[in-house]
């Protein structure tokens, strides 16, 4: 359970998309308002903006996110980003949701989930840096911009400390078939 929560903690690894090379869409919006809506569009977009400041910069958050990710699909590293953060998802809650599995099935399951978690945790920072870098590259980022795009947290070596524990307690619940005598 704590390694399902230490993966869903936003420190774990942490990108900044308009860094990367992804266009923010408030910015488009906020651009498109000042060019293009006369007087009430630059006062508008003048709003947007403090608002936005404001929200401390997550006026939107979740629609901004949507737009980014919609624009990350556009290239492969994109989609290698995408995919993989939807695996980091999807393997430790997985490893949860198979303690309400029947006995053997639950001890497979787990042991299926925490080796693909364990996995997959410890690959992250690597991988989503060079992913990062390589999508900001096809983005006409330079590759010392794109490198700092990309932030691993303190959170991520929890989650592998985590993950190898869920990991040696699924092999000795697989291996002692939950005869714990």
């Amino acid at each position: 359970m704590i390694m399902f929560l230490a993966t869903y903690m936003r420190r774990v690894v942490s990108v900044n998309f308009s860094a990367a090379g992804s266009t923010d869409s408030l910015h488009i919006v906020e651009g498109i308002l000042s060019n293009q809506g006369g007087s009430y569009g630059q006062q508008g977009a003048y709003f947007l903006n403090l608002f936005n400041t404001i929200s401390g910069g997550s006026l939107c958050g979740s629609y901004r996110y949507a737009t980014n990710t919609a624009q990350m699909m556009d290239s492969s590293a994109g989609r290698a980003i995408i995919m993989w953060i939807l695996l980091l998802m999807i393997a430790p809650a997985f490893c949860v949701v198979a303690q309400f599995f029947k006995d053997l099935y639950s001890r497979n399951a787990t042991l299926v989930g925490s080796i693909i978690s364990t996995i997959s945790l410890c690959l992250t920072p690597t991988l989503m840096r060079r992913w990062v870098i390589e999508y900001g590259m096809q983005n006409n980022v330079s590759q010392q911009a794109a490198a700092k795009a990309i932030s691993v947290g303190s959170m991520a070596y929890v989650a592998i400390i985590c993950s190898f524990v869920l990991l040696f307690i699924s092999l000795y619940r697989f291996i002692k078939k939950d005869n714990f005598e």
